[in-house]
């Protein structure tokens, strides 16, 4: 936990600390939130759930996805992760921004990029703001 207490005594810091991941990223911010209990929120964007559901029980914040509806190979995960998140009486609130691919928050500012990219891109940000405004 010293990269959290580190960034927590920052003097930008308001001592609230979050994660965030991208693909692999996104789901190693899932799983570092079973592993440290000090965080306030793991927002993940399309990255997979542990593999080891005991690890969820550990999980102390919310945990927030971004789901490309077009990536099938990482929202196969999305129902089974709901349902042990659930059973474990953890908060997972998965949305999927239909149309776009798995990385849209990248796709989405290229300048040819196809409208449900951009589409996300834009509500994904706008979520990923308010999420952050609460915590």
């Amino acid at each position: 936990m010293p990269s959290v207490d580190h960034v927590q005594a920052l003097p930008a810091c308001n001592g609230k600390v979050s994660v965030s991941g991208f693909c692999w990223g996104g789901g190693q911010s899932f799983r570092y939130a079973t592993n440290n209990p000090h965080i306030k929120a793991a927002f993940v964007f399309y990255g997979p759930p542990p593999t080891n559901e005991q690890a969820l029980a550990h999980i102390a914040c919310p945990i927030h996805g971004f789901y490309g509806g077009n990536d099938a190979r990482i929202n196969a995960s999305i129902p089974k992760a709901t349902d042990q998140m659930k059973q474990a009486g953890k908060t997972y609130e998965p949305l999927t921004y239909e149309g776009a691919g798995h990385g849209f928050m990248r796709a989405g500012e290229a300048p040819d990029a196809n409208d449900a990219n951009k589409r996300a891109r834009e509500q994904a940000w706008q979520r990923w703001k308010e999420l952050l405004a609460k915590i």
